[in-house]
């Protein structure tokens, strides 16, 4: 067994050692970017800041265990009732019952040492890597004796957890019989910093206190749904602070130096570690004493390569246990056990109805998915109501429909089980449908220079609820705004789309789809990927047209974590043939990004969305305008408009740059039914490039793509 004496700081008072680690917490998280860590230090840390007191009062508290943990007999089993309460704004975040069953599942194997990962573990800790003897039990009998499974959803817009919200810990159960999990979409501290979760050390708050409980991101939280296995350790962690541990660093920077002390003693001084070192290579995590390794693959450091609680760990957390700090001692009494539900467990309980939907916003014709998100209870009947759908009703669990008028649509929907049947939930005026139309006429283009976060026309989504594209006046290819993917948002395994409007292709020749993107990495390892899709029925099913990945994605050198391009030399253009979709009429086009699940990538920047092409209805020709033709071609400083006139019209004449705007004063004419020929002059106020000329007749028009100036 490693002794701490052996190490850094060997010679500081107990008492001033603590007193440095509590004073020494420093933010972490500008140098990780966007790969989240715990935000316990940084809470405790304005806890001592309020309440000087409580400083000194765990410090007491610290000596007081030190001792008592050599005392702790490792033959008794605690057993912990917990309960989840999942808060949400019908979006990813909401996540399945399974995913909060497999959490609990990682949560036990790790507490009691049975992860096959335990092959991994240095030489070095194989023979302290412990059990903790601590078993997690979901909760069946709820405060008021009535029967729940211990996972609780609240539609509650805390769920962007701001750490400052008068409604915060709301939901908490009395701490000293539950162990209290909050899921949540997002965590921004008030220090203006993420976290990916954070709890309070025991003690911090009176017995009972609703914020005696654990808050974690949905996306770092077991290994299906939204969860992801390199991350589900999270919780494992934070309930290991919830059990009076430190990181293994102390309380101070992750990687900043060798003075901090967890104030267990089989586990060696370290800086601490934001990735993983090379097992192979001892000298990467002998960086405090030479020789000594460091236990870089603990559950309660920052690597995401963890693997491990140690022996003294174990005692430490039993020590808490026992304690009357709290109320711990009676979370694994029998008595509460018998109250929680965790011996002679009830069930099954009535269902609380609930649902997802796979889009709020579609066309007539085009059908929606309708699922079950029924949470307390697994219903065995299902009974739907769709007023204007077609099926009206439905008694399967995952119905399809399919809604022939534009409006506004209320969907309604019962459960029942063995148990009983839920109230009937109504959700008041979710779908929206339109008349689809035909889109919008080429020349299209989006340069986001006048939107504030994506306006209407784009719908947004993200696999985990993290964050999504947005207007950015960070950088641009053209004006001054594009839109950007942040590196703090731009979290692992996420995947992150924006769908843009329809765009009307039918009888359009030569049609491509342009657009300029920047990005960086600052490894050269990473295999993100860009993809943009099209469809044709209304975003029910797309068709991949485009698809970059890792280095053949990357538009500059730059290794920067917070990547910003300098110049149009740091931007790609990107043109994509859309010939295929001419006969679909309305196609929308989708940006979808995908993040791998290498640490720190960067910021991803899109501008000058284009979809050109040229008319070619009935020959050419629409309405009263007749063949127009451009030449020469390439055209020079001079560009001559042909076209035909079937009826006397006020006809004018545009140049487009390729973000749609107008760039010269129109021509307009009222002309006879005939033939004519007009002039455009490239002159100064004209710089060469690619433009659109516009010809508009009444409502008819026909646009046509031509370089000038050259």
């Amino acid at each position: 067994m490693l002794h701490k004496q052996f190490y850094i700081c060997k010679h500081k008072p107990l008492f001033m050692k603590q007193l440095y680690l509590l004073l020494a917490c420093v933010l972490v998280w500008p140098m990780l970017g966007q790969d989240l860590h715990c935000g316990t230090d940084i809470v405790m840390r304005r806890a001592y800041e309020k309440n000087p007191a409580l400083r000194l009062k765990r410090q007491q508290a610290d000596e007081a265990q030190r001792q008592q943990q050599q005392r702790v007999s490792s033959a008794t089993v605690y057993t912990i009732p917990i309960v989840f309460h999942i808060l949400h704004l019908n979006g990813p975040e909401n996540i399945s019952d399974a995913q909060v069953r497999d959490a609990v599942r990682i949560l036990n194997r790790d507490y009691a040492k049975r992860n096959p990962d335990t092959t991994e573990i240095i030489p070095a800790f194989k023979n302290i890597a412990d059990s903790t003897g601590i078993h997690f039990a979901l909760a069946t009998i709820d405060p008021t004796g009535q029967c729940t499974n211990g996972i609780r959803h609240y539609y509650d817009p805390d769920t962007d957890w701001d750490d400052t919200s008068p409604t915060l810990y709301s939901h908490t159960w009395d701490p000293t019989k539950y162990l209290n999990v909050y899921i949540v979409r997002t965590i921004t501290l008030s220090n203006g910093f993420g976290a990916a979760g954070y709890t309070w050390f025991p003690g911090t708050w009176l017995s009972g206190d609703s914020q005696d409980a654990i808050v974690v991101l949905n996306h770092y939280f077991g290994s299906v749904g939204t969860g992801a296995n390199f991350l589900s350790r999270v919780l494992t962690h934070e309930v290991g602070h919830w059990f009076n541990l430190y990181h293994v660093f102390g309380m101070n920077s992750a990687g900043a130096d060798c003075s901090g002390d967890d104030l267990v003693n089989d586990t060696p001084t370290t800086p601490g570690y934001t990735n993983c070192p090379n097992a192979a290579n001892p000298a990467g995590y002998q960086l405090c004493t030479p020789g000594v390794s460091e236990n870089f693959q603990n559950y309660m450091d920052y690597s995401y390569c963890c693997r491990m609680f140690t022996q003294g760990q174990a005692q430490r957390m039993q020590a808490a246990l026992q304690s009357t700090v709290a109320g711990r001692n009676n979370l694994w009494s029998n008595t509460n056990l018998l109250v929680t539900g965790v011996i002679n467990p009830t069930g099954p309980c009535q269902p609380i109805a609930d649902f997802k939907y796979s889009r709020s916003k579609t066309c007539e014709g085009a059908p929606i998915v309708f699922s079950d998100a029924t949470w307390n209870g697994a219903p065995t009947t299902y009974s739907w109501s769709f007023p204007g759908g077609t099926p009206a009703t439905s008694t399967a669990s995952a119905p399809v429909v399919v809604y022939s008028s534009a409006g506004v649509y209320s969907v309604t929907y019962e459960v029942s089980n063995f148990a009983g049947t839920s109230a009937p939930l109504t959700k008041a005026n979710i779908i929206t449908v339109t008349n689809g139309g035909t889109g919008y006429s080429i020349p299209w283009a989006e340069s986001f220079e006048n939107i504030a976060i994506l306006n209407a026309d784009w719908t947004l989504s993200n696999s985990n609820g993290s964050g999504n594209w947005q207007q950015s006046s960070d950088a641009a290819y053209t004006g001054s705004h594009s839109a950007k993917l942040d590196a703090a948002n731009n979290t692992r395994k996420n995947i992150t789309a924006m769908a843009g409007p329809a765009v009307d292709l039918a009888q359009v020749s030569n049609p491509l789809l342009t657009f300029k993107v920047a990005t960086a990495e600052v490894s050269a390892n990473h295999v993100n990927t860009l993809s943009v899709y099209a469809s044709t029925d209304c975003d029910y099913t797309w068709h991949l047209i485009y698809n970059k990945v890792g280095q053949a994605l990357v538009t500059s050198s730059s290794t920067a974590a917070n990547f910003i391009p300098s110049g149009p030399g740091e931007w790609r253009s990107e043109s994509i043939d859309l010939q295929p979709f001419v006969s679909n009429g309305a196609v929308n086009f989708k940006f979808e990004y995908t993040r791998d699940t290498i640490p720190a990538a960067s910021n991803i920047f899109i501008d000058d969305i284009n979809v050109s092409g040229v008319l070619s209805i009935r020959g050419n020709t629409q309405g009263p305008l007749q063949q127009m033709s451009v030449f020469p071609v390439p055209s020079g400083a001079v560009v001559n408009v042909s076209f035909g006139l079937a009826s006397d019209q006020m006809v004018s004449l545009s140049v487009l740059d390729l973000s749609g705007r107008v760039v010269s004063v129109p021509q307009r004419a009222a002309l006879s039914a005939g033939s004519y020929t007009w002039q455009v002059n490239a002159d100064q106020s004209l710089a060469p490039g690619v433009y659109f000329l516009k010809l508009q007749a009444g409502h008819a028009q026909l646009t046509q793509k031509v370089i000038i100036g050259q």
